[in-house]
Order: C-alpha cells, then structure tokens, then sequence
C-alpha cells in the first residue's frame, strides 16, 4: 500500500517503546469501549476506530473469518504480516518504516480494506500458528500514516490442534496480475464470497467499489491519476484485501446491487511504504 513520507526517527521510537510495552495501549484512549470478544466458528470481529482496533488476542490458527467494522469517520484496513520465528514485533516496526524493501522474514498475507464509514466486510484469511502484526498503513493529510498514529497491534496466533476446515467455496474470484485484473463470477446482484489472489510478482491488494449513480469509468480514472482522495472519489467503497505476497489467498464476502463496479488494485509506494493506486490496472465490471 503507498503514499506519504518518512517516519521521523523520533517517531519511530515512539513506536518501538509503545511495542515494547503492549502496542494495544497506545492504540487505546482514555476512555474506550470493551474490547471486542472472538465469535463463534473462527469468527473474530475486529472494530476500527481513529487511530485503533479492538481486537482479541491470541486467536486459533486455522481458517480465520474477520469480521472488519468500521466505526470511521476514516477508511482504515487491517494488513495481517507474519513474523517469522527469531523476529519481535519492534523488528516489524522497524523493518516497515517507509523507503525500506520487505525483508524476507515478514509475509503479507491479507486482510480487511476499507469499507466505508459505518459499514463493515468480512474476510477470511488461513493463518499458521505463530506471531503476527495488524497495521494499519493509510495516509494522512499532516504526512503520517494511521500506523504512526498508533494503529497497530501485535497478534498471537495458537495452535487450534484441530485439522483446519476446508477452503471456503466461492462463486465468484479476482485475480490480481502484473499485467492486469481478471474478475468472474459476480455478474448477477446478490451476495457473493470472491475469492482473491495474487499471482503478481509484487505484494498487492485491492478495493472493491460501487459506481456513484451518474458517474463513469471516465471520471474515476481521472479521479485516481489526481491522486484517488477519498474525499472526492466519484466511487462507494464496499471493502477488499490489503497487500497479498504472491500466491497468497483471501476470501471476502461483498454484496451487489445492480451497477458498474470498478476493481481498484492497489501496492505499496516506493519511498513511502503507503498504499496507493495502481490506475492502469483499475477493471470495470458490470452486475445484472
């Protein structure tokens, strides 16, 4: 995911010493709701707020349905990275700091993107057992990003000791290339669990949205080489995948009305390490 500059050193050791001591407080003010339980069936329901989550923590491993509730006014995501064994979350911290490459030793694997304000989408994500971070990476107006304002929680992902279930059956698949998007399967209006991949060479993620009534392909492609604000997008949000390294796969429950849809892949910045469009990959697609 992409845009903005980058993280003060100073800012950067917040960070750090936040992680050290529980990232979940820096994430929480002074007066805020009870944390959000996990629900039935692998189910957890994650709540995201300006500029923090409510999460349970740890959770089984297995097949994982998040249920993402935006409780806004922001877009916001939730990028699930996994740690590999030997690395903290404060190497997370400082391997992300915008400019850098990935190392090797972190996975992107998915994860909820931006419903609109009110509005929530589930995904489902296959999680091995082991330690895991959630950030949140979407820009800000002052330079910064929500994961520099606090949003970000480590996980801990246990073993279920239970043979995982199998893959969720989907009628209807985007596929993210290099060279463009393939979507199939959600032509009719109704309610359809999409299933996304990557088989692109960079991690990428993708949004999903609506159309406004009036508006064109024309006008959200003009909209996304002015920098695609949400402020002025000319397009309703119904939710996606954050960043997937390749091969990776997430399953995301959307709701259709008849319409013009539009895919909006998106990738990390060079330089800043914040999400951001990919205009020449956006794919039109319309539902009956």
């Amino acid at each position: 995911m992409k845009p903005t500059p980058v993280i003060a050193a100073q800012t950067v050791l917040l960070l750090l010493l936040a992680a050290s001591t529980g990232a979940a407080q820096v994430a929480k003010p002074a007066a805020k709701p009870a944390t959000a339980q996990a629900q039935p069936s692998n189910t957890i329901t994650i709540v995201a707020y300006n500029h923090f989550y409510e999460a349970p923590n740890p959770i089984n491993s297995g097949l994982v349905t998040f249920r993402f509730v935006n409780r806004g006014p922001d877009l916001h995501q939730m990028w699930i990275v996994k740690i590999d064994e030997g690395y903290a979350f404060s190497d997370f911290m400082v391997a992300i700091r915008p400019g850098r490459p990935m190392p090797a030793w972190l996975h992107g694997l998915g994860g909820p993107e931006s419903p609109e304000a009110g509005d929530e989408v589930n995904v489902t994500v296959q999680l091995e057992p082991g330690r895991y971070a959630l950030a949140c990476f979407i820009p800000t107006a002052d330079g910064g990003s929500h994961l520099t304002k606090g949003m970000f929680l480590p996980l801990t992902v246990k073993d279920s000791k239970v043979k995982s279930a199998p893959s969720p059956k989907s009628d209807g698949s985007i596929l993210l290339r290099d060279g463009g998007v393939d979507v199939n399967g959600a032509g009719t209006a109704g309610k359809h669990l999409m299933r996304i991949e990557n088989s692109g060479s960079v991690a990428r993620g993708t949004r999903v949205a609506r159309l406004l009534d009036g508006k064109t392909m024309d006008d959200v492609m003009a909209w996304l080489n002015n920098g695609g604000d949400h402020a002025t997008a000319p397009v309703k949000m119904l939710g996606g995948v954050t960043p997937l390294a390749n091969g990776e796969v997430n399953w995301v429950s959307l709701t259709f009305a008849k319409g013009e849809y539009v895919v909006l892949p998106m990738a990390f910045g060079i330089g800043t390490g914040y999400p951001q469009y990919v205009p020449s990959l956006a794919k039109r697609f319309t539902v009956q």
